[in-house]
């Protein structure tokens, strides 16, 4: 009987009233209770941070070898010659790609109901400048350049659909990580890059600046991307990680030291991106897995063109599924 009664009590007393279990849970909450179940939640950022951590591990290891074994590459003076001749033949453009640079910047600080579409638009004009006119005509005998023009038109045409069309981007920049790095970005492909070259001895007219070449086109729609509000169009960035990723090794190998911050700006941004959209552990996992095959392949074009291709497909897919569910009605319900 006596033990019938002591059961009964602390069946009693484990239920407790709704005081006592809204106590036990406010102790759940500060980690004073249930140890196991704590350490378990704590893991969870960790294990998120694994692929991030494996793409960090493969741009040091993939970059350390390209610095004893130095991609192939061409002369410095051969290659800044090209620029120069670039430079000459579409003066004053340099000065329009600057101040659509300034309207774009002007444009994400104000922050008006159209500001995003007209920053994707300029954006979209600068790439799409970049495929037709620096692949397709001034360095056709690159290698696979007509490839690439193709995809920097793509590209352009991704940024209308996700600023434009989808309304995917939302660009205004915050007080916070994502926005403070792509403020520094912003600053590199404008100021620092062009700068970093005349510290290594050469004129204006010979250097790749914002407009004239992709490196720093790329550099700043890199940071555009992190002053875009979350979650962001992801279906955005494998292009451009791409064209960072490849011309990356060469560049710096010719002399080109400003191209450091390509390589930079291109992992830091799709880290962040992916940070910042993480929908499951899983999912983080295997995204920063990605990024450190894309990482470990650098300066392949054919290879890193092919996984962003896949990526933007499964990417958008992912985008537009949600919208189409949403548009089935259950039988019966009129819509």
């Amino acid at each position: 009987m006596n033990d019938q009664n002591y059961i009964t009590d602390t069946e009693i007393s484990s239920e407790g009233t709704h005081e006592e279990r809204s106590a036990q849970n406010d102790l759940d909450k500060q980690g004073k209770r249930h140890k196991p179940d704590n350490s378990i939640t704590v893991q969870k950022p960790f294990v998120e941070a694994l692929g991030l951590a494996a793409a960090v591990v493969a741009t040091l290891v993939t970059y350390g070898f390209f610095i004893i074994h130095p991609y192939e590459h061409p002369q410095l003076k051969a290659f800044l010659a090209t620029f120069a001749r670039g430079n000459a033949a579409v003066w004053p453009m340099q000065l329009v790609w600057y101040a659509g640079a300034m309207a774009m910047i002007g444009l994400a600080l104000w922050s008006r109901p159209r500001a995003t579409q007209l920053i994707c638009l300029l954006a979209a004009a600068d790439l799409a400048w970049e495929g037709i006119v620096y692949f397709a005509m001034q360095r056709s005998d690159m290698n696979l350049a007509w490839l690439w023009a193709a995809v920097f038109v793509l590209e352009a045409i991704l940024l209308l659909v996700a600023g434009i069309v989808r309304r995917d981007s939302v660009i205004a920049p915050r007080w916070d990580l994502a926005s403070v790095l792509g403020a520094l970005f912003i600053l590199y492909a404008l100021v620092a890059y062009p700068i970093i070259g005349l510290l290594g001895g050469h004129s204006l007219g010979t250097l790749p600046v914002f407009g004239l070449a992709p490196c720093a086109t790329v550099i700043f729609i890199f940071g555009l991307l992190l002053w875009g509000r979350p979650p962001a169009p992801t279906y955005l960035l494998p292009i451009l990680l791409a064209w960072g990723l490849c011309a990356a090794p060469p560049m710096l190998a010719t002399g080109i030291v400003a191209d450091v911050g390509l390589v930079v700006a291109g992992v830091t941004t799709a880290g962040v991106l992916i940070w910042l959209g993480r929908t499951s552990t899983w999912q983080t996992v295997a995204e920063g897995l990605l990024l450190a095959l894309m990482i470990a392949w650098s300066g392949h074009d054919n290879v890193l063109i092919g996984i962003a291709l896949i990526l933007i497909a499964v990417k958008f897919a992912q985008t537009i599924k949600p919208t189409k569910l949403n548009e089935i009605k259950p039988e019966g319900v009129k819509p």
